[in-house]
């Protein structure tokens, strides 16, 4: 038996919410796509596997997601 790791944005998803995404007509922005979502950011995995995709910690440990990390650089 495996266990599901999930990894939640302690920005944009702090209350480890995983939604669920719904079709919608198409738009610009990657979170306004095909899909939808409410914007909040998980990750279905390890970390490890998380840094291959973009995302990372901070110091004091919080997950941080792709999104997040680009909008606070700087």
């Amino acid at each position: 038996m495996s266990i599901r790791t999930f990894i939640f944005c302690d920005i944009c998803n702090p209350q480890g919410l995983r939604s669920i995404e719904f079709r919608r007509s198409p738009r610009t922005s990657d979170r306004e796509g095909r899909r939808i979502s409410d914007g909040r950011a998980w990750f279905d995995g390890d970390m490890s596997h998380a840094i291959e995709n973009g995302w990372r910690t901070d110091k004091k440990g919080q997950h941080i997601c792709p999104s997040c990390k680009e909008a606070n650089s700087g």
